[in-house]
This record gives C-alpha cells, structure tokens and sequence, in this order.
C-alpha cells in the first residue's frame, strides 16, 4: 500500500515532468520559427540551404555539452531526429524541394 507521502511526491514529479514537457514544446517551436527565418534569408541570398557540416557541428557540440543522465550517443540521435523534422517542415513549405 503506498503511503500518502509517496503518492504525493510521485504527484509532484509528475507535474514537473509536465511543465518540462511544455517547455520543451515552446523551445523546440521556437527552434523551427529560427529555422524557417535563416531558410529564408539564404533563400534570398542564393546560398545553400542545407549544411551538412553544419548539422554535423551541431551534434557535436550536443555530445560535448550533454552532463547525462542521457549518453552521448542517445542525445546526439534525439538531435538528429529534431534537426531531420525541422528539415522535414521546411520540405514541405517547398523550401528544399
């Protein structure tokens, strides 16, 4: 039987993994609208829109800069995923077809 205390921190936890989760959504959208203006201003100015030693510099710094709990490599596939469905955003506005 879980003691009231238990159930109560378990509360607690929770609501802090919730308010994370908003902010993670606010950051991660607001990563895309920075996106969308660079795409934008390159698109004007004729250059590339896609570098790929760029999104490598990317990862890296992510792997450099990650203190765990969450290994390297697991962090850096979470950055690969959120840079690829950005590109996939910019896709689909016709940006890089």
């Amino acid at each position: 039987m879980e003691s009231a205390d238990t159930q109560s921190r378990i509360e607690e936890l929770r609501s802090r993994v919730d308010e994370v989760d908003r902010e993670l959504i606010h950051i991660l959208n607001e990563r895309a609208r920075i996106v969308q203006e660079l795409v934008a201003i390159k698109a004007e100015a004729g250059k590339a829109l896609f570098d790929p030693k760029r999104e490598e510099e990317i990862l890296r710094k992510v792997a450099e800069e990650n203190e765990g709990p969450i290994y390297d490599t697991s962090m850096r596939e979470i950055f690969e995923l959120i840079l690829h469905r950005i590109r996939d955003l910019e896709v689909q506005r016709g940006e890089f077809g």
